[in-house]
């Protein structure tokens, strides 16, 4: 006899007719005929090279090695059986959704690479990221998990996800062509091409309000493309085109890969940052997904001190 199983239809054919008594009860279980279950266990016989049932007689009887045979199967057969069954249940409902609104720029450049770790985590939920930059807009006062930028808010009862912290980033061919090192001057700034937003937003900080927290004077430019949203700035930074204002965690991998460099000097505000927020009414079902957001932040800003 080689080593190869029998088929799982022949265990499953002599497993029920022994649980049900017969062959005609087992091929109604199995929804099939009595024929086909009895050539099933004949099968199997074959397989283990010797009867399982004793077939002398009008009644079906089970042999020795059969009886130690069935006692053997029949937990794992059961087993089997009831996983099946869980797992047909659980994919018949509906999978609860959560969903996570957030500034376009975050939820571009660090919620939506993050997404499938964060799918692995809770494989039971379905997610929904929103990219939503107004404060006051619905969909994110109405979402389970809001994201915001901004300075702290005692009524918000927002959870720190990141503190600001802002500074010039630039290709790494970009920073030699113009010669910079490490920290911007302000002859420096005279000499580069600024990329602007377009979106006057009094919560973040623009080139000129930047300039006046670093200690820096900038002259005004007429000759200004402002860019419709922050995607759109980080891409025209890692094309060549000029140096952007950074914020710390949605230019971490860019930095980590090198296909950005991070130029000082480095720009805070107090209280000013990230803050999550979870709507109260879910708040125990949705509370360890926003742990896990701002564990994966924490981690990466770990990562990127080490």
């Amino acid at each position: 006899m080689n080593h190869r199983l029998p088929s799982l239809q022949s265990l499953v054919a002599f497993e029920a007719t022994v649980r049900l008594g017969s062959m005609t009860a087992a091929a109604e279980e199995e929804r099939t005929t009595q024929p086909t279950i009895s050539q099933r266990i004949r099968t199997l016989e074959e397989r283990l090279g010797l009867p399982v049932f004793d077939r002398q007689g009008s009644r079906l009887t089970l042999t020795v090695q059969g009886e130690r045979f069935f006692r053997d199967i029949s937990p794992n057969l059961k087993e089997i059986r009831d996983a099946c069954e869980r797992l047909i249940h659980h994919g018949q409902r509906p999978s609860p959704s959560v969903t996570i609104a957030a500034g376009s720029g975050f939820t571009h450049l660090w919620l939506l690479p993050q997404l499938p770790a964060l799918k692995r985590a809770f494989p039971d939920f379905t997610f929904k990221l929103m990219p939503i930059d107004r404060a006051d807009d619905p969909e994110r006062q109405a979402a389970d998990i809001a994201i915001r930028f901004g300075p702290y808010m005692p009524q918000d009862a927002g959870r720190l996800v990141a503190s600001e912290a802002v500074f010039p980033v630039c290709r790494p061919d970009y920073a030699s062509e113009h010669g910079l090192a490490d920290t911007l001057t302000a002859s420096h700034l005279t000499q580069l091409s600024l990329l602007h937003q377009d979106i006057k937003d009094p919560r973040w900080l623009d080139w000129t309000q930047w300039c006046q927290h670093a200690g820096l004077s900038l002259v005004p430019s007429d000759d200004v493309f402002a860019y419709h949203n922050y995607a759109l700035l980080l891409n025209a930074a890692l094309a060549g085109q000029g140096v952007a204002l950074g914020w710390s965690p949605l230019v971490k991998d860019y930095l980590a890969s090198g296909q950005l460099i991070a130029l000082g000097p480095r720009v805070t505000r107090k209280d000013y940052g990230y803050w999550l927020s979870v709507k109260h009414h879910r708040s125990a079902v949705i509370q360890p997904i926003g742990d896990w957001l701002i564990d994966a932040v924490h981690q990466q800003e770990i990562a990127s001190r080490a």
